[in-house]
């Protein structure tokens, strides 16, 4: 990954009437990272994108993509950009290589540049299997395959995504977020929106956790779980009945009782697990379960705002 900044935000700002969709927003990415703006719906992260694509105006600030400024020169913007909306932007009557055909003419590509991304989608995306069926016929992980394959035909170095595997069932979303992995392999630089902090966590090299239009946090994920997240803590879940003498046994450590488990703070959980375990067996405790669990980008978000990051 290099240090060269491809996209600058700087200062944006969307209002809708009475309401403001982005608060003076600022970030930069650098050439080749896979880069995420992480937040609840409704925090303006859609926007966001749909602005950097110039799909949508903004009111104040400046987006410069590869040195290009959005309002002044849009046209060099969007085609240094593949944007993959959550929605499938295919019609669904014509076959995958037809809304490939379709794509490619509205970029201008020659005849020789659209067989050879037509190859790359085939072998690389995996489309080769489906490429003649009609949109219509296929599933949700081929058809959301098919949409990002059309929104990078033209071969940009920028590629954003916005929410790229929700409703995608575990074993589909890996899969995606291999496909997402190996883009960047071929030095594209990603930005991907989610809602999911396992997702954000497993692929940005930086994230920006954003809520009400605003950044509130960004930095890498384990720095953010490091510094905002809070300790790694032992959890231990014991019978009902022995939940009263646990906590006397376990009194010279520093405990708390939450969703009726005992939580253990220390600054090195690992190294004290094992005495732990052995006060808990030498007193005849049966535990159900005892772990030490690590703070997540939930936890950094929950200490930021005061609220979970998805709502039950």
């Amino acid at each position: 990954m290099g240090e060269k900044t491809v996209i600058e935000v700087e200062d944006l700002t969307k209002h809708y009437g009475e309401i403001t969709a982005l608060g003076g927003v600022s970030f930069s990415v650098l050439e080749g990272e896979i880069f995420g703006l992480l937040g609840p719906n409704g925090a303006g992260k859609t926007t966001l994108m749909e602005i950097m694509c110039g799909l949508r105006r903004f009111d104040r600030g400046k987006v410069a993509i590869l040195g290009f400024d959005l309002v002044k020169e849009p046209y060099k913007v969007r085609s240094s950009i593949g944007f993959c909306p959550q929605e499938t932007l295919l019609y669904d009557l014509l076959s995958v290589y037809e809304n490939f055909a379709f794509s490619a003419s509205l970029y201008s590509l020659s005849s020789k540049k659209f067989k050879e991304r037509v190859e790359f989608s085939s072998k690389f995306l995996g489309i080769g299997e489906f490429m003649r069926r009609r949109v219509k016929e296929l599933s949700g992980g081929m058809k959301r395959r098919a949409n990002l394959a059309a929104s990078i035909i033209h071969d940009p170095s920028i590629v954003i995504l916005d929410e790229p595997t929700v409703g995608f069932d575990p074993n589909v979303k890996r899969e995606f977020w291999e496909l997402i992995r190996d883009l960047k392999g071929y030095g594209k630089t990603m930005l991907i929106s989610t809602h999911d902090m396992y997702e954000a966590d497993e692929l940005c090299d930086r994230v920006a956790i954003m809520d009400k239009g605003k950044i509130v946090a960004l930095d890498k994920p384990h720095v953010l779980k490091e510094t905002i997240g809070g300790q790694a803590s032992i959890h231990i879940r014991v019978k009902d009945t022995s939940s009263e003498k646990a906590l006397t046994i376990l009194e010279s450590y520093h405990c708390i009782v939450k969703e009726n488990e005992i939580r253990i703070f220390s600054k090195d959980p690992w190294e004290i697990m094992p005495e732990v375990s052995k006060k808990l067996i030498s007193h005849k405790i049966l535990t159900e379960k005892i772990e030490v669990v690590e703070p997540t980008l939930e936890d950094v978000f929950v200490k930021l705002t005061g609220r979970k990051l998805m709502e039950e």
